[in-house]
């Protein structure tokens, strides 16, 4: 088994959301439900597997450590298993910090989350729109647990869906989506999401791609990282 390594970095991906209505939220907030995080993959066809998750809109900006803090403590406080990650949420012109949640089983959870936030000092946004299946530019902020494998390939430890590569250069959302649209037209590699990320290491960014695709493995990484750095090229 290859040593996990642990770095610290963020996501970019595209992926339709739905506001949760008043009567399944803390407080007349603004919480999304993000109803098919990995939606490259699943609208593709591919068997529908993948479970949701909450993003709670903040009001004001918070730093990463406050966000970081109120989470641990909240985790001592309730008797079931929650992931939360700083976030921000694109839609409709409009950039919102988040806390995105995982893991949670129903929605007397989520309020239960929200309430305890609140009461960090992690203040949550009012409610102020109504949106159904609307596409969302979502940026995550994480700690990585990967196992780094030959040809810049990394597997995910947490997830055994995620792989990543190395790319040589930033790419903005717009360009790579598109890119990736180019790198499905060969159709010996369907059936996968892709998103931006990055990871820092040694006083330098690497720029990533992440693949999510059932049964991930560096043998099945491997041709969709030749087709998006052929086509990088």
């Amino acid at each position: 088994m290859k040593p996990v390594i642990e770095r610290f970095g963020g996501i970019i991906k595209e992926e339709p959301v739905n506001s949760l209505p008043k009567q399944m939220v803390w407080n007349n907030t603004q919480v999304y439900e993000g109803i098919n995080p990995f939606f490259g993959y699943y609208n593709d066809g591919a068997q529908d597997t993948r479970t949701h998750y909450l993003l709670f809109a903040l009001d004001g900006h918070h730093p990463f450590e406050v966000l970081t803090r109120a989470t641990l403590n909240v985790q001592k406080k309730v008797d079931f298993e929650f992931s939360a990650t700083p976030a921000s949420i694109g839609l409709n012109l409009r950039t919102t910090q988040a806390i995105r949640v995982k893991k949670i089983k129903d929605y007397s959870q989520a309020i239960l989350l929200q309430e305890l936030y609140n009461n960090e000092g992690v203040h949550l946004k009012s409610s102020f729109e109504t949106v159904k299946n609307e596409m969302a530019l979502i940026r995550l902020l994480k700690f990585y647990f990967l196992e780094r494998h030959p040809d810049g390939i990394y597997m995910d430890t947490v997830n055994p869906n995620v792989g990543f590569f190395e790319i040589p250069k930033y790419i903005n959302w717009a360009d790579f989506k598109a890119l990736t649209i180019k790198v499905k037209y060969e159709t010996s590699i369907l059936f996968f999401d892709a998103a931006t990320g990055y990871l820092f290491e040694n006083q330098q960014i690497i720029d990533m791609v992440r693949i999510y695709k059932d049964q991930m493995s560096p043998e099945r990484i491997a041709p969709i990282r030749e087709r998006y750095l052929k086509l990088l090229d």
